[in-house]
C-alpha cells in the first residue's frame, strides 16, 4: 500500500473499511457506491481483489 498509510494498522483498518462499505454497497446493488469505492481503494493503493481474495469489479 503505497499511499495511504505507514503503518499496518491503519493499513487494516483502512482496507477493513472499504471491505465492509463496499460488501454493503453490493448488498443494496448500488453500483455507483461500488464504483467510487474502487476508485477509493485504488487512490489509496488498495488492491482488495488480491488481498483479501475479493474481485470488487464493477458487476
Amino acid at each position: 500500500m503505497s499511499k495511504s498509510a505507514a503503518n499496518p494498522a491503519r493499513e487494516q483498518a483502512l482496507r477493513d473499511s472499504l471491505l465492509v462499505r463496499f460488501a454493503a454497497a453490493a448488498a443494496a446493488g448500488n453500483i455507483d457506491t461500488k464504483k467510487a469505492l474502487n476508485h477509493e481503494a485504488t487512490y489509496l493503493g488498495i488492491q482488495l481483489n488480491k488481498s483479501e481474495g475479493l474481485t470488487p469489479g464493477i458487476h
